[in-house]
This record gives C-alpha cells, sequence and structure tokens, in this order.
C-alpha cells in the first residue's frame, strides 16, 4: 500500500489538526493509500501561527481561518476563506466546512423549520459571547447601543454580565434562550467570514452581523440583520429594535433559509472538500505538485523569510518585540 508521508506545523492548537482535519484528510486519501505523519514528510500542512514550515523543503499547504492572506511565495497551496482565485493553488473554504463547527452548520441547515414554539419560547433579547480583546471597537459600541434599549446577555470573557462572572460553558445553549445574537467579526475584510453568524443561525436567533461586506455571498440576506449597510452604530441599533417591536417580523426572518445556496452548502457540509483537495495534490506527486519556485528573486525571498524564522526562536527575540512595540506605541520608532 502507498504511503503518503505527512506533517502538520504552525497550529495554533495541535488537536485541530490531529482530531479534525487529519480525519479528513484519511477519508479524502482513503482508497489510495496510507496516511502516515512523520517528520520527513512530503507534504507539510500548516497555519499561520508561526513559521516551522519554512525548514521544510516539500510541497507546503497553508490553512488559514484567520484574516490573513497567503503567501504564495511560501506556500505551494492555500486553503482559506477569501475570495480569491490562482490557478489549482488556492481552495475557497468557508468556516462551516472546518470540522469542529461541522455540527453547527448542520444545525444552522435546519433552523427555519422548527416547531413555531421554540420560536415563540425564546425569553431573551439577545446574547453576545466574545472572550478576545483588541477587535474593532465597533463591536463594544453596539453593546452599549443595543444595551441602552434591552439587557443583552454577555456571556464571554469581554463584558460579562452573568450572575457569577465567568464565562459560559455551552455557547449554543445560552444563544438558543434569546432571539437575537450579536455576531461582530475582530474586524471588516472581504472573505473574513467566521464562526459567528454560523452559530448564531445554528441556535435559531437572528445574527445582528457586522464584517465581511461580502457575507450575503454564502448567507441568505433576508434571514440576518446586516451592519454593513448603516454608517453609524445608532443606525444598526434602530433596525435592531425595528424588527424586535415587529413580532411578525422576526418570526418571517426566523423561518428564512440560513444559507444562500442551501444546495451547494449540503453539497461541501455533507461533503469532504478538503479531503478533495488534497487528493488532487498528491495525485501529482511530491515533485511535481510543487508550486513555488526556488530561483532567484523567489529563493532569496524564502531564504530571508527562514532567516527570520530562526531569529522569531532566539530566546532574546520575545523581549525585543515587547520593547520594539512599545516604542513604536510611543512613536519613538517608526513601524
Amino acid at each position: 500500500m502507498q504511503q503518503f508521508k505527512f506533517k502538520y506545523v504552525d497550529f495554533l492548537r495541535e488537536e485541530n489538526m490531529r482530531e479534525g482535519f487529519a480525519a479528513l484528510l484519511r477519508d479524502g486519501l482513503k482508497d489510495l493509500g496510507e496516511v502516515v505523519f512523520c517528520d520527513d514528510p512530503d507534504y507539510v500542512l500548516c497555519s499561520c501561527f508561526g513559521r516551522e514550515v519554512t525548514h521544510y523543503d516539500c510541497t507546503r499547504i497553508l490553512l488559514l481561518g484567520e484574516n490573513i492572506r497567503p503567501d504564495f511565495n511560501l506556500y505551494d497551496y492555500a486553503i482559506g476563506t477569501d475570495w480569491i482565485t490562482y490557478e489549482d493553488r488556492y481552495l475557497h473554504f468557508q468556516w462551516y466546512n472546518f470540522p469542529h463547527w461541522n455540527e453547527m452548520a448542520r444545525l444552522a441547515l435546519q433552523k427555519h423549520t422548527l416547531p413555531e414554539e421554540v420560536y415563540l419560547n425564546k425569553e431573551k433579547f439577545c446574547n453576545f459571547v466574545v472572550s478576545n480583546y483588541g477587535a474593532n471597537p465597533i463591536r463594544e459600541a453596539m453593546f452599549e447601543e443595543l444595551g441602552s434599549y434591552k439587557r443583552v446577555e454577555s456571556g464571554g470573557r469581554s463584558r460579562n454580565n452573568q450572575p457569577d462572572g465567568e464565562p459560559i460553558e455551552d455557547k449554543l445553549a445560552f444563544q438558543q434562550a434569546c432571539r437575537f445574537s450579536l455576531a461582530f467579526e475582530n474586524a471588516q475584510t472581504v472573505g473574513y467570514c467566521t464562526e459567528k453568524i454560523l452559530d448564531a443561525f445554528a441556535a435559531a436567533t437572528v445574527p445582528i452581523y457586522w464584517g465581511d461586506p461580502a457575507v450575503g455571498r454564502i448567507y441568505n440576506p433576508d434571514a440576518f440583520i446586516n451592519c454593513n449597510e448603516f454608517l453609524t452604530v445608532h443606525g444598526m441599533a434602530q433596525k435592531v429594535r425595528s424588527v424586535e417591536e415587529t413580532p411578525g417580523r422576526w418570526l418571517w426572518m426566523m423561518r428564512q433559509p440560513a444559507f444562500r445556496d442551501e444546495a451547494a452548502a449540503r453539497r461541501d457540509i455533507f461533503g469532504n472538500p478538503f479531503g478533495d483537495y488534497i487528493r488532487q495534490i498528491v495525485l501529482q506527486g511530491p515533485k511535481k505538485s510543487r508550486r513555488r519556485s526556488p530561483d532567484h528573486w523567489s529563493g532569496r525571498y524564502e531564504q530571508t523569510a527562514r532567516q527570520a524564522a530562526r531569529l522569531q526562536r532566539s530566546f532574546w527575540w520575545p523581549g525585543y518585540a515587547k520593547v520594539e512595540r512599545n516604542l513604536v506605541k510611543r512613536g519613538w520608532m517608526r513601524r
């Protein structure tokens, strides 16, 4: 039986690869041979949380879920949510295809078909589940604006207003008690559409969404409030208020499918686009699947990236980086 040698590096949480994508990989190649994870790979699967990948001179496949664009000078292939095309080197991969959100995607598919009492028994207005800081301030501003109208249940580490002050353990159950979910991204970039709107749909709520201006390509505009259409936080809140105060309108939105093209979404959710894409790569073999060039400027570019990776692993780098950030922040050093 043929063996396909892989390694995964630079993931924030290795279990995401080990427990999720590894299974999809094996499923996609099961009729071709055996997938083996080792230290002398022919193919490296990597994310954006490091530069260890630069030390492997083989076919590199980047997997992105963050607001970062792929650098095809360093990677042969990339998989992500951006709406880009580049010959056979990029796979557009929506968040609902990520293994840990497949169950949420299946719930989102049926959110508009639930018994009416499920919708009518929702006693709380809106939820807000955020645990990271440093995002676009519009998210916090919207939380405050809506909170001045009605209580918004906040269950994350940010703005937590639960009785025990602790982050909630079951996000889905927490959201299911509400009519709306505040689903604001960290930033506004075309293609950067994460789990936030998906989780809101899975909980059978009306998402109040801000972020990806192209969100309507994937999700049904009739099923959520698109805050990208408003210039002010006040305008966004007024739209939410108009739906909240018109129960028939809210119920109509709940009865709309979550996905714009439900058939296409079902193919992805119940299929394996990740495994199918990797299959196309490995069928070419380790040498023919290479796309990045080792010559001249491309080679120099990669060498510089490799040197930068070594510097970042030096014992003194964290201290230097912290000092530099402080100097830039104070205006004593140029960015």
